[in-house]
């Protein structure tokens, strides 16, 4: 799935509704990550290489099964 800028502003803008709603220190996780997914091009990078080592560390794996 590609993820456009628009897509983005969209989820920025869900996340400080829901910050208004229930203050920064609100305790989850998923919200912190992504936001900056959202706001950090450097993080999106490293979430993308993980996510593809992990797929090939999986596939390696079945194959030896």
């Amino acid at each position: 799935m590609r993820i456009s800028k628009q897509m983005m502003d969209d989820k920025l803008l869900q996340i400080a509704t829901f910050e208004e709603k229930y203050g920064k220190d609100h305790g989850i996780t998923r919200v912190n990550a992504m936001k900056k997914y959202c706001s950090d091009k450097q993080y999106r990078q490293r979430v993308h290489a993980f996510n593809k080592a992990s797929v090939n560390t999986i596939k390696k794996y079945f194959k030896l099964i």
